[in-house]
Formats: C-alpha cells, structure tokens, sequence
C-alpha cells in the first residue's frame, strides 16, 4: 500500500478517475460475494463457511485500504469523493458474525473437502440468484437477507432498485383498489344477482351464491393484498434508511408510502363494512398481528411488573443487611428500581406493537432535556435528597429541627421531608432547604443534658438554695445518676443571683425532668422562704427636688393643699 500510495500522488485527476471506477467495481464484486457467503453461513454451521467468509473479508478489507488511498489521492486534488466514502462506510459493515461458528467442532471423521464442495455448490446457487426484485416472490426475501443485498450497493444502484421495488408496490396497490372498487359497486354486484335470477326463472341452473358471500370474499382479496403490501413496504424501509444513512433523499419513496399504501373503510354500506372487518380480523397481517402484539404487550407489561416487584424485595432485602443503613434509605431505593424496571419494561413492551422505539426514545431524551432546565429547583432537591440518605443526619422517628421546622421526621423522598410539628401539622420541608441549612436531631442521642437556670435573691441562702435544688434532682426517679449532676453559682444578676443546675436524662424523659424539677423546686423555695425575684430599680434621688410654676398655671393653693 505505501507503494501505491506514492504511485497516485503525481497522477492527474483524469487519470486517477479510471483507476478509482477500477477498484470500485472490484470492491463491488468482493462486497457482493462476502455478502452472498454470509447468507450462507447464516443457514449452516460448516467450518468451511466460516473460511470462506474469512477469506473474502481479507479481500475487502485489501480492496478497502486501495479505495481509500485513490479517493486520498483524489482528494487531494480537490475531487468530491463523500459519496464513495460513504459507499466505502457501508461495505465496511459487511463483517457481521457467522452464526454457528462457535459452535462444537464436526467430528475428524468427517470429509472435508466434500463438506467445501457443497458450501461452494450453495454460494454457487446464490451467485446464480437473481436480485430479490426479480424473483417470482420478491416480498418473500427475508429482510435480513434483502438488506445484505442492498448494502453492498453504492447509493445510485441502492437508489434504482428502489425505484424498481416502488414499481412492484404501485402495481400491489392498484390491484388492491381495482378489488376495493369492485367490493364498494353496489350496481355490478346487483347486476350479477339480476342476470341470476332471471336465468333461474327460464329454468337455467345457477350457483346459490349469495351477494354478501361475494362481499366477504372480495373482503378477503383486498386484505390478502393488504398484506403483501405491508411486506414489500416493510422491505422497502430497508432501503429508505440506508439511502439516508448516505446522505441520500428518501422523501420520494416515503412520501409514496405514506399517501398510497394505507386502506380505506366504507362506512356507507354496513354489509361491506362488516366484510371488511371480518376479513381484516381474521387476516395474518391485520387482526391476528394486532392480537398477537397486543398479547405480547400484555405478556411483556405483566412479566416487568413481576420482575420490578421481585428486584424491588431483593433491592429492600438488601438494604436491610447494610449495617447502620438509614430506613429512609430503603423505600427510595426500592420504589426507584421498581419504577425504573416498569419504564424499560413499558418501552419493550411499546416495540412488541410494532412501534419504532428509536424516535421515542430520541423524544424521551429531548424531554427530559426540557424537564430538566423547567425542573433545577427539583433536580437540587434530588441531589440534596441523596446526600442526605448516603450522610443520613437523621432517620423516621427522630425529632429534628430543620428548614426552620421543629417536629417528627414521618416520611421522606428525593424531593422532600416530611415532619410532624408538635400541634399536630405535617410539614413538607424541600430537601434543598434541609442540607444546605443547619440540622439538629434532637432525639440522635439516647441521653440528653437538662440544663435549667434558677434565680434567688441576693439576701437568700445560697447554699441552702443549692441543696434543695439538689436533693430535688437527686429524689427524681428519672434523673441518671451517670453522668452525675451539676449544681453551681453561674453568675451574679442584675436581679438575682442564678443558680444552674444540668442533670442529665434519656432523651425520652427531658420534658418530664424539666417540668418536674421546675415545679418541685418552686414549691420548695416557697416553703423554705426563698425568694425568686423579678427585675426591680431602686430609684436614689441625691436631695429635695424643687418644684416651679409658671405664673397663672395652677392655682397655688390647691397645689399646697395636694
């Protein structure tokens, strides 16, 4: 190749043209012949078909790497070669695997070189088969087949077999509507049962075939012919797609296909109507593939709704056997996966009714696109949902003040928490506002420290007041005596002098030692006459303070006599 390569380089463009038809032809036979041994090989599981695929792949792929220094050296000289590299593209694809090559080795036993001769006795009869346009059957090729057939083809041939294959369909679909005018001429069919009646009336025998029969049986033709129809559209679609995968224009074939292939009912004349139902119910290509993909559908819905349920308990199964795994944890992740499994399993099941999910999927993508830049504000609640499962600051059941909401965690999502205040309201608090604000959990801790401020007078006891205070702790049934409590002078007020004490408790008795000890030791006080003051000002006035009016004001004796 790098000989051939510097032999281009100084050739002129009019002689580099012969040369690029040259190798193209070659590379045409080559693609056609690795494209016939596949056919082949995709019907047997000799060895030697596996070698003869072999063999003509390594000719391509030689005659590939010449095509491609030509259109380089034509390129360079400013030729438009983008429709042979596309053509060149397309018989790359030409490598797909041979079923059966893994398959167990035949027996040693076995004569070789009689199995070879009969594999080139087959690709000797496909080479002798005529294009599937100009078979006797052409809609019967199977689309497998008809698509290795086309893809070896540059565009132009892809481009007139089509034009052949839309032929072959305007002459199905006028033979459809020649049958469909007959079914819908009411006056032909009448005229039919006229000339019968009247030769049954000079005594000439006649068929006791009824007018609706005829119906039916027109029915039956037009839906017959329906369905080679479909198949030859079917076939065609193999084209249509790789004429646009090379930057071709389709749009005269799918424009034929989408304005003359489709059936039209009589709504007018029930009898016909019924006939053509019928027919079509009962019609391979009408309502029995339609029932057949509607079962799939069903079969298909039902099967991932019974998968996603079974991932769904293994999922939450799972969860259980992480140790320290937060409970929030275990119902998000299950209801993902069930709802993932029932998306895939809704797609699959939209492909069992013959739908092309390719463009839904590419419309699903865009969507969620679009949802995505609507939705930031719920998409960070998400993510902040997540952080907060994977770090779990808190768990159902705990009390904790978040958001600016005090209460009881009930529940939460990948969107929002959902806490029970004390007067009984349920708070949606977005996880947003959740972790990116301060959590405190309240109830994380089995024991918590009571911490309470009480005020005497300065002319009080202290130490009489610490002891009450703490034979009061220290008689409560629900003080833990581990920690032990502190009682101690905290600080000397503008009112009164503050005594605190911090005994510490479960967390689910805090509220009952804090009101407990409040009151008892109120009462105690009051008992032992210790004083707990309220803010006061002693107002100190340094001497007599004297007193003017202003002349005529007030009458001076009623203010001597006040």
């Amino acid at each position: 190749t790098a000989d051939l390569e510097l032999r281009l380089v100084p050739l002129p463009v009019d002689a580099l043209e012969p040369i690029r038809d040259d190798v193209r032809a070659a590379l045409q036979d080559a693609a056609g012949n690795l494209a016939e041994a596949l056919i082949i090989a995709q019907s047997t599981e000799a060895e030697a078909a596996t070698s003869q695929v072999e063999a003509l792949i390594a000719e391509k792929v030689e005659l590939n790497q010449r095509f491609e220094l030509v259109l380089d050296a034509l390129e360079m000289k400013g030729v438009d070669v983008a429709a042979d590299r596309l053509y060149l593209a397309a018989v790359e694809t030409l490598t797909l695997p041979v079923p059966g090559a893994e398959a167990e080795p035949k027996p040693a036993t076995e004569d070789k070189e009689a199995l070879q001769s009969r594999v080139d006795e087959l690709i000797e009869i496909v080479r002798a088969e005529p294009p599937a346009h100009e078979r006797p059957v052409p809609w019967a090729v199977s689309v497998t087949e008809f698509e290795l057939e086309l893809g070896r083809l540059p565009t132009d041939q892809i481009i007139a077999r089509m034009d052949k294959w839309q032929q072959m369909l305007q002459k199905q679909v006028g033979d459809r509507d020649r049958i469909g005018r007959l079914l819908n001429d009411n006056t032909k069919l009448e005229s039919v049962a006229e000339i019968r009646a009247e030769a049954e009336a000079l005594g000439v025998a006649t068929d006791d075939i009824t007018i609706e029969a005829v119906k039916a049986r027109l029915a039956e033709m037009s839906q017959t012919q329906q369905g080679i129809i479909n198949r030859i559209v079917e076939r065609m679609r193999v084209g249509i797609d790789l004429i646009r995968d090379r930057g071709g224009d389709p749009s005269p074939y799918t424009s034929y296909i989408a304005t003359s292939t489709g059936q039209t009912l009589n709504f007018t004349d029930p009898a016909v109507l019924a006939a053509q139902v019928s027919a079509w119910a009962t019609s391979a290509d009408g309502g029995l593939k339609v029932a057949l993909n509607f079962a799939k559908f069903l079969g298909v819905l039902i099967a991932f709704w019974i998968l996603a349920r079974i991932l769904g308990g293994a999922v939450g199964a799972a969860v259980k056997r992480i140790p320290r795994t937060s409970s929030l944890l275990r119902p998000v992740l299950v209801g993902i996966t069930r709802r993932v499994t029932l998306f895939i399993g809704i797609v699959i099941a939209i492909s069992m009714l013959g739908v092309n999910i390719g463009p839904l999927l590419a419309m699903i993508g865009a969507a969620g696109l679009v949802i995505g830049l609507a939705l930031q504000g719920t998409l960070s609640n998400f993510a902040s949902g997540i952080l907060i499962l994977i770090n779990r600051p808190y768990d159902v059941g705990d009390v904790i003040t978040a958001g600016g909401v005090t209460g009881k965690v009930e529940a939460m999502n990948l969107v929002s928490t959902s806490i029970l205040t004390f007067d009984n309201q349920l708070m949606l608090v977005p996880n947003n506002e959740v972790w990116n604000g301060v959590i405190t959990n309240i109830t994380g801790k089995k024991t918590r420290r009571v911490d309470m401020t009480f005020g005497i007078g300065y002319a009080d006891n202290m130490s009489d007041a610490i002891e009450i205070i703490a034979e009061v702790i220290n008689e409560h049934a629900k003080v833990l005596k581990d920690p032990a409590p502190v009682i101690k002078v905290h600080e000397l007020g503008d009112n009164s002098v503050n005594i605190i004490a911090r005994p510490w408790s479960t967390t689910a008795d805090y509220w009952d030692v804090f009101w407990d000890i409040t009151h008892t030791v109120k009462a105690r006080f009051d008992a032992e006459g210790i004083n707990i003051p309220f803010p006061q000002r002693d107002v100190h006035i340094p001497g007599p303070i004297e007193i003017k009016l202003a002349p005529g004001s007030v009458d001076a004796a009623a203010v001597a006599r006040d």
